[in-house]
């Protein structure tokens, strides 16, 4: 059965006359400047479902941009019963091939995402100039201690300088790092981008000994050494950039959103386990007594204990984003793996005791 048909290639704006005839399971057609050509009814698609006495528009898989449009409707009402696909909406196996794109689409996204959350976030902040480190590091610090104040005596000064000599003394490379003290009650240090560190004076009001504050030190310095901060900025920027194109909005300032500020403390199990690790090689190294670092995790799990959720009193971010305890995941687990000095190794006295009470006193 022959009938006349009007066809589109898909290239040009043109229309071409052809003939066509249903050979089996195929349509042939062919025109004056159209040369023979088969599609399989298999892989036939109606562009609109087929209405009585409007023309019916097909395409196909293998050229999906060109068009057959077929006015006689005894073809056309034959060729829609005996393949059902052709009537219009979703056949299984059309559904089948959307569903496979779709999660291909969503696989390949996931893949990209995974990407640009674990493993390119380490490797960009490498790349981070170091001005901009600082200026991020200092935005950060602003935004975090709000209206405290910094807190600095020559005996302070002191004994933070002897912290970081006993430490140096391992022979492990120490970051070059800013350590200040601020008036917080918050019990808690934390590292910023540009090798910043903030101790709280409730953390050295917490301490019972130089060991304790030295371990957190240590583990401070773990995560400058393996550019944590900066790692959490990168990844909450890609956040908002994909947050922004999903949405068309903008993405706002990201080092002073609360959102922002809780991404960057927030570290997750596996950067605080390489913080932990970096911590106890340089304390074991330097004669440190690990068993600091364990006494006052102890005291980190002791205080979420008793004051679950409370706020620090200072105005400041950390009143949007939360206890920073948070911060520190898996503090029951990682407080295993610390162990005491080998066997033969004696501890060293990082300070004098009045160095410590001038540590302990900063802030008045």
């Amino acid at each position: 059965m022959s009938i006349e048909a009007i066809y589109f290639d898909g290239e040009m704006a043109r229309d071409h006359a052809v003939t066509v005839n249903r050979v089996g399971s195929n349509l042939s057609f062919q025109g004056a400047a159209v040369p023979a050509t088969t599609w399989s009814i298999s892989g036939l698609h109606s562009i609109d479902p087929p209405t009585p006495g409007q023309p019916f528009r097909i395409t196909h898989d293998n050229k999906p941009g060109a068009r057959l449009i077929i006015r006689d409707q005894a073809f056309i009402d034959d060729l829609v019963a005996q393949n059902s696909h052709l009537k219009g909406g979703y056949s299984w196996r059309h559904l089948g091939q959307v569903l496979g794109w779709t999660a291909g689409g969503l696989a390949a996204f996931a893949g990209l995402g995974y990407l640009a959350m674990t493993v390119l976030p380490q490797q960009i902040a490498g790349l981070l100039p170091h001005s901009w480190r600082d200026r991020s590091g200092d935005q950060v610090i602003t935004s975090l201690v709000g209206t405290a104040k910094r807190c600095e005596t020559p005996g302070s000064k002191s004994a933070i300088a002897a912290m970081v000599a006993a430490l140096a003394e391992s022979g492990t490379d120490i970051p070059s790092v800013a350590i200040d003290i601020y008036d917080m009650d918050l019990v808690n240090a934390f590292a910023v981008p540009g090798g910043h560190i903030v101790l709280t004076r409730g953390l050295l009001k917490e301490a019972s000994d130089p060991d304790e504050v030295t371990g957190v030190l240590a583990h401070e310095l773990g995560h400058v050494y393996h550019l944590h901060p900066e790692a959490q900025l990168v990844r909450f920027a890609g956040l908002q950039v994909l947050a922004g194109a999903i949405s068309g909005g903008s993405s706002g300032d990201l080092v002073t959103s609360a959102a922002g500020l809780a991404t960057i403390l927030r570290y997750t199990r596996e950067a605080e386990r390489e913080a932990d690790a970096y911590a106890r090689d340089v304390m074991v190294k330097a004669s440190v007594d690990p068993i600091g670092l364990k006494r006052f995790f102890e005291k980190f799990m002791k205080l979420e204990g008793i004051k679950p959720g409370e706020p620090p009193q200072e105005s400041s971010a950390l009143d949007t984003i939360g206890n920073v305890f948070s911060t520190h995941p898996g503090t029951q687990d990682r407080i295993k793996e610390i162990q005491p000095l080998p066997a033969g190794k004696t501890p060293v006295k990082i300070m004098t005791d009045e160095q410590f009470r001038d540590l302990q006193q900063a802030c008045g």
